[in-house]
């Protein structure tokens, strides 16, 4: 699974010397299920390739992110909270892998037909490998593409950024409680239970 980490991008270059690009539809056949130590993303024709980054002291959050979906009116409407979405961003005319999104109901089912358009509601696990810049890259790609709220979860600082618009973060620690409203307002925990 991935964490949002980047440490350093490698671009797949076919001839040696320049990456030859490939369409969205190639990409999605080739690099989006192979099950290796990477995680690949698509940049308008250009495959990137990251190492993955997840790591077992994550598991107990992400135990903890799916038992509280399973609790949601969104679950039992048929949506699903994904682990390492895929989803095309138009506006930036790239894919991005997030570590968790839900899918409507409707979105799953036209996924069977490739489709990978974005979720309301995404959540980012920060790794001691992340770099800032490519976190905040994300989400300005994010909420220009139709993402409406976005959880970043720090383990290390114990500590949750909620952003609904690049302008309206909510920062959680401790007992403060987080939550994924408008998009899913049932689905809410304090700090202290998620990490």
């Amino acid at each position: 699974m991935a964490a949002a980490a980047i440490q350093e991008k490698i671009v797949y270059a076919t001839n040696g010397h320049q990456p030859a690009k490939i369409s969205l539809a190639a990409f999605q056949r080739k690099y989006l299920s192979r099950k290796d130590n990477f995680k690949y993303e698509w940049a308008d024709g250009i495959v990137e390739k990251t190492p993955r980054t997840m790591n077992r002291n994550q598991t107990l959050i992400i135990q903890r992110l799916q038992r509280l979906f399973l609790t949601t009116k969104a679950h039992q409407e048929m949506s699903e909270l994904v682990a390492e979405l895929d989803m095309f961003l138009p506006t930036a005319n790239r894919t991005r892998r997030a570590d968790f999104g839900v899918l409507t109901a409707k979105q799953v089912v036209a996924s069977v037909n490739d489709d990978m358009s974005p979720a309301h509601f995404v959540i980012e696990i920060i790794s001691k490998n992340d770099q800032i810049n490519e976190v905040g890259q994300k989400l300005i790609e994010y909420f220009n593409n139709g993402v409406e709220v976005v959880w970043v979860i720090f383990p290390t600082l114990k500590k949750v950024e909620i952003y609904r618009s690049l302008r309206d973060i909510t920062i959680c620690f401790d007992a403060d409680i987080c939550s994924a409203s408008p998009v899913l307002p049932d689905f809410e925990i304090s700090v202290d239970n998620l990490l």
